[in-house]
């Protein structure tokens, strides 16, 4: 579980948190509630898996869809 004292950073500089949810399942396999990572190794050679990177690009998304709603909300209620 992450450290409540970081959200709280992140909201106090306006930030907004966007989880992985459960819409896609593909995050599933990676064993991370929290969100996808990925661990290179010490000196940098282990690579990036496909399934990584599958579920970073749908994490990705997801925040690219999430910030998209909330400028179309803000240019709504500037109106």
């Amino acid at each position: 579980m992450p450290e409540p004292a970081l959200y709280n950073s992140a909201y106090h500089f306006g930030g907004v948190i966007v989880p992985p949810g459960y819409k896609n399942h593909v995050i599933d396999g990676l064993g991370n509630p929290c969100g996808t990572g990925h661990v290179t190794g010490e000196d940098g050679s282990i690579a990036v898996g496909e399934e990584s990177l599958t579920a970073a690009r749908a994490q990705g998304r997801r925040v690219a869809e999430t910030a998209a709603a909330l400028k179309a909300g803000f240019a709504a209620k500037a109106k």
